[in-house]
């Protein structure tokens, strides 16, 4: 049995190779349900779970293990670190 790498989150197709864009397409679903969507289905490797507004807690958990995913393949556009620069003039 192959494992599939796309899934269907809410109404985009998104390649589970792509944290990022998997955190990206269950952010929406998040914003469907708190603005007033009754609830959202996501099927990942053939497993679908519906989220309702009560269970919101389990999709941010979802959404933070992708986050975290993301950050460790680097894709992110968020600074952690600045550098700082000096000039000296004399």
């Amino acid at each position: 049995m192959a494992i599939e790498t796309t899934v269907k989150i809410g109404t985009d197709t998104v390649d589970l190779t792509q944290p990022c864009d998997v955190a990206t397409a269950l952010r929406k679903v998040q914003l469907k349900l708190t603005s007033g969507g009754m609830r959202q289905t996501v099927r990942i490797d053939g497993e679908e779970v519906t989220f309702t507004t009560p269970n919101d807690k389990r999709l941010a958990g979802l959404i933070a293990t992708y986050d975290g995913l993301c950050a460790k393949s680097g894709a992110t556009n968020t600074r952690t670190r600045y550098a700082k620069r000096v000039r000296f003039t004399g």
